[in-house]
C-alpha cells in the first residue's frame, strides 16, 4: 500500500521540488544555489537543525553534502521563509497543471489528496511527521502539495 501512494504522490511532490518555479521562489525570498534551496525548503518544518537531524531524516546524500548546506542555510533564510518560498514555487508549479481541471473534481482530488495524508502513520518518519504539524493552505494546490509533501 505505501509503494502505490508513493508512486501517486511522488509525481506531484517531484514535480514542485525541481520545477525552475521552485527554485525562482526561493531566488525571490533572498537564496541562492538549487542545493541551498532544497536543503531549505525540505528542513523547514524541522526548524532551524543543522546537518545531524537532516542526515538521519534525509538518508540519501552524503553527509558531507548536507553540512555544506546546514546549519549555514539558516542565516540566509529562516524556516518561515523557506516554507513561504517552498508553497509559493509549488503552487506556481501546479498551477498550469491544474488550470484545465474540472473545479468539482479539482475539490474531489483535493479532498481525498488530503484525507489520505491525514490518515498517514508518522511514527518512524520525522518529516512526515513534521509536516503534519503545519498549517494546510486554503487552496488546492497549497493542499496538494501538502499532501504530497507528508
Amino acid at each position: 500500500m505505501a509503494r502505490r501512494m508513493w508512486r501517486l504522490f511522488e509525481p506531484v511532490y517531484a514535480l514542485t521540488s525541481l520545477a525552475p518555479a521552485s527554485l525562482a521562489a526561493f531566488q525571490d525570498a533572498g537564496l541562492r544555489g538549487f542545493w541551498r534551496a532544497y536543503f531549505a525548503g525540505r528542513a523547514a518544518p524541522l526548524g532551524p537543525v543543522g546537518a545531524a537531524p537532516v542526515i538521519g531524516a534525509f538518508f540519501n546524500f552524503a553527509p558531507t553534502m548536507v553540512a555544506r548546506a546546514l546549519p549555514g542555510v539558516w542565516t540566509r533564510i529562516s524556516p518561515d521563509a523557506a516554507l513561504t518560498a517552498r508553497l509559493a514555487g509549488a503552487r506556481t508549479a501546479l498551477a498550469p497543471l491544474l488550470a484545465p481541471t474540472d473545479p468539482d473534481e479539482l475539490a474531489d482530488l483535493t479532498a481525498l489528496m488530503r484525507a489520505a495524508a491525514e490518515q498517514v502513520t508518522v511514527a518512524g518518519r520525522v518529516l512526515a511527521a513534521a509536516n503534519t504539524a503545519l498549517p494546510w493552505p486554503d487552496d488546492s494546490a497549497g493542499v496538494l502539495w501538502q499532501a504530497a509533501n507528508i
